[in-house]
């Protein structure tokens, strides 16, 4: 029951009715109530209890008593086999001896013949919970109660393993039915004992007295995490086989329970596991327990005296609690709700401690490398020392491969930090044979691939100050060491080379970034302790204020390399192959994630070893076969974020080898760029009109922003924050690029019709381009299809094309979904649809641009000045025309 009124769990005891004995009863139990003892129940409250009021029925007697979390001797016999432990045997006949004395003292009796009626607390402590009272107690003395116990003790002696020789003596003793006035003093220092230590922290590991014991098997570990984190608390058997997981099994709970705590009891010993009346407990009283060593430090800290509270653990033991997964290989549901739990407690202590810890590691051992040790240790003092951290603040442990230094609470460690970066390096290579060294801010940390001479590792909330640092400003680039989406740490490896990625780099302000060149590059940032996120001009921070960030630019431009290669074929004969791959940055999040360097070599590695595996089952004069094979079945590449395709020409190697592919260039002529085109498609705005000059497409893109400010999100308008996109407005001159950054924002739809108006007012006195007229009227004459695709509207492109009634086979103009605007390829794809002859795209921006370079199709970049050719040709662009003159002397020649 519960204590309404100081929310105290209690039990009822309701005793027979007493009629002649009531009055006993409740003088007794006052006597009771009155007792002072840390072996007896704690009674509350006595009295006598009428269930029918009225009724001539005598009252029934009752106590209330404290509710006391244990497991009884009986339980714990029950459990563990028909013994106990040295340490429990201790407890019963001390604490046995001390309550029943204590009993007696006031005139009372036990007069409970088993040993249902003693408790053993989670700390040990043995609790009497039974007494007789009233009737009960009528014939029964002090004398009786002893010779009772006495005979229980006796029955236990002759089963306590594990006795030392000195001991023995006075156990037969008890064994032959006396219990010594001496025996509690003798006995004192074993009930103390703490020889079990339980290791919760990795796999699950138990040792007694030093001597590692017999690990369990998966079920029975399971069982022992959930017993141990119950503190000593009871589990029926449905939670247990819950917590298990798996399969329910067929004949109920107990079957599936039973054989794993039977082969937990046998690897603890007797006196551990409790067998109660619906499923089980673990009395560990005295054990040694990582997990509630680890939880208690953060409370030690927050009361303990002075500034620097007292830490029992080692600094090995700590380190130990970081080097594996809790509860590793641990099977069930309950096992991974715990490992949530424990990682907290993980983080507390290293909040509390590791924080504060920095490492030096020199190799795996400087035994006998005292020139490396001296060195070593002269860097240490003087990276403190440089770092502004004085004698007092802080404390260094030698280890075996190197040093940990222990700061005092409240240092800063951002000047350390600094002084590692700027020091450290410099003064390693002044030596004649320098060791790699890591050094480490915070206690354990995820490996850092690769072998580097210096690498530093720093926590989440030590990087988040170093953007802000004028350290931040030197080529110090720290990288995400990530443990799911988030970085676990960062680390800094020395100078380094990464394919198509650039950076990290550090930026006070993401809106300064500006927007990215459509389909030629990406920024992805993140926090110190944020996921990486693509960047989103619109909302750089997702709605917060301006902080200091890292970021990463990411080359989407389309790679190439060819190569040629022997692959086996079945029996003794093989193929040579000619092998094209093609590969971009799809996903630029988990690309910059992937952290991958010399992205060829991974690719073809992956070809060389899937390729055989392949071509093995086909014979040389099936090629045929076996390309077709390797175009279907090579599997996913090992690339993160990278979308590869993969073009393969097999000859059997009696065979002429096929020619690999070389570097593919666009022509360079228009003559030759309309040579075997079938299809023509023209940008509008440049190749056709020029719908707005620079200072309208300004003044453009300007109206659409405000438009954007005016229907911003009410809570950007209450709180007064601009609108993020406001700090790039010197990088929108574009009205499209406005349109391309608030593409999946609200505001979308409405821009892109105030931007309808606004063409179709530009397009009424807009200038058509030189030639554009010729050159369509040219190519249909030639017999080519002429089509236009654009981001335009389609109401503004039909209104000037109805004035020269131009003989075009399509229109694709701007789609409702801003998503799909160029480079997105959907306007080409809706033009090209049921067309495989080649196609030519003349556009005049790098958007048309990454459009055609998607499909693979033709480009010819109109570039009427100078800026506009630098731009087209930095993003691949081959072939460029100052004006459409070439084109129309070109077509003319068909």
């Amino acid at each position: 029951a519960l204590d309404t009124r100081t929310g105290e769990r209690v039990v009822v005891h309701l005793y027979p009715p007493q009629p002649a004995g009531a009055e006993r009863f409740l003088r007794e139990a006052r006597v009771l109530a009155g007792i002072d003892s840390p072996h007896l129940i704690r009674v509350l409250d006595h009295g006598l209890h009428d269930p029918h009021p009225g009724s001539p029925g005598p009252a029934t007697p009752y106590l209330v008593a404290r509710f006391e979390h244990g497991v009884t001797v009986a339980e714990l016999v029950a459990g563990s086999g028909p013994g106990v432990s040295l340490p429990v045997f201790a407890r019963l006949v001390c604490d046995g001896t001390t309550g029943l004395a204590a009993l007696h003292a006031h005139g009372l009796v036990r007069g409970q013949p088993g040993w249902d009626g003693l408790l053993l607390r989670p700390d040990g402590t043995l609790l009497f919970s039974r007494y007789a009272l009233g009737e009960q107690s009528e014939g029964l003395d002090a004398r009786g109660d002893r010779e009772a116990f006495a005979r229980r003790l006796a029955e236990l002696a002759a089963r306590v393993p594990d006795v030392p020789p000195g001991l023995r003596p006075l156990l037969e003793e008890i064994r032959g039915g006396h219990v010594p006035p001496t025996a509690t003093d003798r006995l004192a220092g074993v009930k103390d004992s703490a020889d079990l230590r339980v290791r919760l922290f990795g796999p699950p590991r138990l040792d007694r007295g030093g001597r590692p014991l017999e690990p369990p098997g998966p079920e029975a570990q399971a069982l022992l995490s959930m017993l141990v984190l119950a503190r000593g608390g009871r589990l029926t058997r449905t939670r247990l086989a819950e917590g298990l997981g798996g399969r329910p099994d067929p004949d109920g709970p107990d079957s599936r329970v039973d054989a794993p705590a039977r082969e937990l009891a046998r690897v603890l010993g007797p006196g551990t596991v409790a067998a109660t009346r619906d499923g089980y407990a673990l009395h560990l009283a005295g054990a040694w327990v990582d997990v509630f060593a680890a939880g208690a430090e953060p409370d030690r800290a927050e009361h303990g005296h002075g500034a620097r509270p007292a830490h029992p653990l080692s600094e090995d033991e700590v380190a130990g609690f970081f080097a594996e997964e809790p509860l590793h290989g641990v099977p069930g549901p309950a096992a991974e709700a715990a490992r949530t739990r424990l990682r907290e407690v993980l983080r507390q202590l290293d909040d509390l401690y590791g924080a504060r810890t920095l490492s030096f590691t020199a190799g795996p051992d400087l035994t006998g490398r005292p020139e490396t040790r001296i060195t070593l240790e002269y860097a240490v003092h003087q990276v403190l020392s440089r770092g502004g951290l004085g004698p007092g603040q802080y404390a260094v442990h030698v280890r075996a491969d190197g040093y940990t230094v222990r700061a005092a609470p409240g240092t800063a460690l951002l000047p350390v930090l600094m002084a590692v970066l700027r020091w450290l390096p410099g003064h390693r290579a002044t030596l004649r044979e320098p060791p790699s060294l890591r050094v480490a801010f915070g206690r354990a940390r995820p490996a850092v691939a690769g072998a580097t001479p210096v690498v530093v590792v720093v926590p989440p909330a030590l990087y988040g100050e170093f953007p802000a640092s004028s350290a931040a400003a030197g080529p110090h680039r720290f990288h995400p060491l990530y443990e799911g989406t988030r970085p676990a740490a960062w680390y800094w490896p020395g100078a380094e080379h990464r394919d198509l990625v650039s950076g990290p780099h550090v930026t006070p302000d993401l809106g300064r970034l500006g927007v990215p060149a459509p389909g030629r590059a990406a920024v992805v940032h993140t926090r110190p302790g944020g996921p990486l996120t693509l960047l989103d001009p619109a909302a750089p921070y997702g709605g917060g204020p301006p902080l200091p960030v890292t970021y990463y630019e990411v080359d989407l431009t389309p790679q190439r390399a060819a190569r040629r290669l022997a692959l086996p074929g079945s029996g003794k004969g093989g193929f040579t192959a000619a092998v094209e791959l093609t590969w971009r940055v799809a996903d630029p999040v988990a690309f910059v994630r992937g952290e991958t360097a010399e992205v060829t070599e991974r690719l073809f590695a992956h070809l060389v070893e899937r390729a055989p595996l392949i071509t093995r089952r086909y014979p040389p004069r099936r090629a045929v076969g076996a390309q077709r094979a390797l175009g279907a079945e090579l599997g996913d590449w090992p690339v993160p974020g990278l979308a590869v395709s993969c073009a393969v020409t097999l000859a059997p190697e009696y065979a002429p080898p096929p020619e690999v592919p070389a570097p593919a260039r666009a022509p360079r002529t228009p003559g030759d760029l309309l040579a075997g085109t079938r299809t023509v498609l023209l940008g509008f705005d440049g190749p056709l009109v020029r719908l707005f000059t620079a200072p309208r497409a300004r003044e453009a893109a300007l109206e659409l922003l405000a438009l954007a400010a005016e229907h911003r999100a009410p809570e950007d308008a209450l709180t007064g924050r601009p609108l993020a996109v406001a700090a790039a407005r010197e990088s929108l001159v574009d009205p499209l690029d406005v349109l391309r950054v608030f593409a999946r924002d609200p505001v979308g739809p409405l821009l892109r019709r105030r931007l309808d108006e606004l063409e179709l007012r530009a397009v009424a006195d807009a200038p058509t381009t030189h030639r554009s007229v010729a050159l369509v009227r040219t190519l249909h004459a030639a017999g080519l299809r002429v089509g236009v695709v654009t981001d335009v509207c389609e109401a503004a492109v039909r209104h000037h094309l109805e004035r020269h009634r131009l003989p075009l086979t399509g229109l694709h103009g701007r789609s409702e979904d801003l998503t799909r605007l160029m480079p997105h390829p959907d306007g080409l794809v809706r033009a090209l649809t049921g067309q495989d002859a080649p196609a030519l795209l003349v556009g005049s921006t790098l958007a048309e641009l990454g459009a055609a370079q998607r499909l693979g199709i033709r480009f010819v970049g109109l570039a009427r000045n100078r800026t506009v050719e630098q731009a087209l040709r930095a993003a691949g662009c081959e072939s460029t025309v100052p004006s459409l003159t070439p084109l129309l002397e070109a077509a003319r020649g068909l």
